[in-house]
């Protein structure tokens, strides 16, 4: 059930108008390649940037897709930009970044990368077998530093402890316009309990709601600066 309250973000609302945004969202979780064959991921569905995506084109907005592996369909109405690698989602964002409106960083993308991804397939020996990783681009971050004064730029936080603390130092660290905070157990859920965080108002929690429900709130959110 969503839980009514008040939350007002005065810096969204006087940088976008209420409708025509063109919106650009990632969905579904990154690949980390070990060999050809093999990769390092994560359980992301990608059903909370789907739901974001039909939420934005049913209140009449562009929405432009950044699409990790997901077993889920598209929305037929969005531009769909299909990447595996972390590194693929980022170039993909920077290239169409500078002409949105909004960026809704909803895909699981990988924290590390193996160094040096094998060329062929590893095989299999008695021996363990020691990964070395690299951190990947902060896409969020990078987002949050080169975005204009009419954009918006709103990110998730997935904490398993300290959630409220720990996705509003990520939302003053990283500039961003709004913060959605869960746990981990939102993974892959059709129902999801998420709290909110602007840079200038208080804590917003969404209870036990679906991610649709959950969707349309947060495009309104965006829109309207209030709930």
């Amino acid at each position: 059930m969503l839980v009514k309250s008040e939350i007002r973000v005065p810096s969204i609302e006087n940088r976008v108008s209420r409708i025509g945004m063109r919106i650009l969202i990632t969905a579904g979780g990154t690949r980390e390649y070990i060999d050809p064959v093999r990769f390092i991921s994560n359980a992301s569905s990608g059903r909370m940037g789907y739901a974001l995506a039909r939420a934005a084109l049913k209140a009449g907005h562009k929405v432009i897709l950044v699409n990790a592996p997901t077993t889920r369909r598209p929305p037929s109405e969005a531009k769909i930009i299909e990447v595996e690698t972390a590194a693929q989602m980022f170039e993909a964002v920077k290239k169409h970044f500078e002409k949105c409106d909004c960026l809704i960083m909803a895909a699981a993308v990988a924290d590390y990368t193996p160094a040096q991804p094998a060329k062929t397939k590893i095989k299999k020996t008695a021996k363990h077998l020691t990964l070395k990783l690299k951190p990947t681009t902060d896409i969020l971050k990078w987002a949050g530093k080169n975005k204009k004064k009419n954009q918006i730029v709103v990110g998730f936080a997935l904490e398993d402890k300290a959630v409220r603390a720990r996705a509003e130092k990520k939302l003053r660290e990283k500039n961003l316009d709004m913060i959605i905070a869960n746990n981990y157990a939102a993974i892959g859920a059709e129902e999801s309990t998420v709290q909110i965080k602007t840079p200038d108002r208080e804590w917003l929690r969404f209870s036990q709601a679906t991610k649709t429900a959950i969707a349309g709130r947060l495009i309104k959110l965006i829109e309207k600066g209030k709930s």
